[in-house]
């Protein structure tokens, strides 16, 4: 499916479905079952029946603020639903979702439309779940670093060489001066 940016017209491609080991796994499946109750009017997704006028029963696609405009009067005949509740909104809840899959700007971009860096960036949202994600992968470093160091421990006292603070490996004294390893 092809979606156009409403800010910027790009056009991002967005799959709606992947055949893996022979089976299709649909990625938008909650959102293509509403959207099959709605009546076929033209290619695009979503269009709206002409009211009034000549043109009056044509179809026509929905503009950006005529669609917000139906959203908030929806908001307001559902019970609990916030009255913060808007198209930018949402749009705003997919890209922290996007944040949070752990994405690369770039990948990110690809599904956001952003042309730039700078302007995806301005849509990360500091969640709870994209610090514990970010401490989960600085933990495993230090993990790694840790495994690293000590497996160069075990192989300097398995050959006899001492490693110094810094975790390089350095030679016993006499090779040393005598020009070979590393100096210092």
């Amino acid at each position: 499916m092809r979606i156009e940016h409403h800010k910027n017209k790009a056009l991002v491609w967005h799959p709606l479905e992947e055949a893996v080991d022979g089976e299709i796994v649909k990625f938008y499946a909650e959102a293509e079952d509403i959207l099959s109750h709605l009546p076929k009017l033209g290619v695009p997704m979503i269009m709206r029946r002409i009211e009034r006028g000549e043109r009056k029963g044509d179809a026509k696609v929905w503009s950006y603020p005529g669609m917000e405009k139906v959203v908030q009067q929806l908001r307001k005949k559902i019970d609990g639903v916030s009255e913060l509740f808007t198209l930018d909104a949402c749009r705003h809840g997919g890209m922290t979702e996007l944040e949070e899959a752990e994405l690369t700007d770039g990948q990110g971009r690809a599904l956001s439309g952003h042309k730039t860096a700078q302007a995806y960036r301005g849509y990360a949202k500091e969640t709870m779940k994209r610090a514990l994600a970010a401490t989960r992968k600085r933990h495993a470093h230090l993990l790694a670093q840790k495994q690293f160091e000590q497996q160069n421990t075990d192989a300097a006292a398995a050959s006899g060489h001492e490693t110094s603070d810094d975790d390089t490996m350095r030679q016993p004294a006499s090779t040393t001066q005598a020009g070979f390893g590393p100096q210092r």
